[in-house]
């Protein structure tokens, strides 16, 4: 019976504004979407924003945002493990039977968590996700637990 593992929140792929949430469970790591880019759509600048600037409107858009994210979560809390990936065209999975290996590293600027990948039908391919500097230790954590072959 497959049972999580654990989180590890907010975490940037692909881009820098593309957020997950990935769940670590007994088979594999799920990514669940919770911010994307194309979520809100910017507004045309309304009189007010023209006149004193466009800070109200990334205030707004940071709010509508946070309702997206919060209503991604309570949704994701709710499905069972398998309902999860359908729930998002971006949300997918990572067998931990496709992972060659897993490293946490420190670069110049960020830290990063990667997945090697070898038994899918891109060998070779390395999906990555950039962590705040304080995830690193949880990250770390998150992977000593996993039930991969050495």
């Amino acid at each position: 019976m497959e049972e999580n593992i654990g989180f590890l929140r907010r975490v940037s792929g692909h881009t820098f504004d593309t957020i997950y949430d990935l769940l670590f469970t007994t088979e594999r790591v799920v990514a669940l979407i919770v911010e994307h880019p194309s979520d809100v759509q910017p507004r045309k600048p309304g009189m007010t924003e023209m006149l004193i600037g466009s800070r109200m409107g990334r205030q707004r858009e940071r709010i509508e945002r946070k309702k997206i994210a919060e209503e991604r979560r309570r949704l994701y809390d709710e499905k069972g493990l398998d309902e999860l990936i359908g729930l998002h065209r971006l949300n997918f999975e990572i067998p931990y039977r496709d992972i060659a290996s897993v490293e946490v590293g420190r670069g110049l600027l960020q830290s990063a968590l990667k997945f090697h990948l070898s038994g899918t039908s891109e060998p070779g391919r390395t999906i990555r996700f950039r962590l705040k500097r304080k995830q690193e230790e949880e990250a770390r954590r998150m992977v000593s637990l996993l039930p991969l072959s050495k």
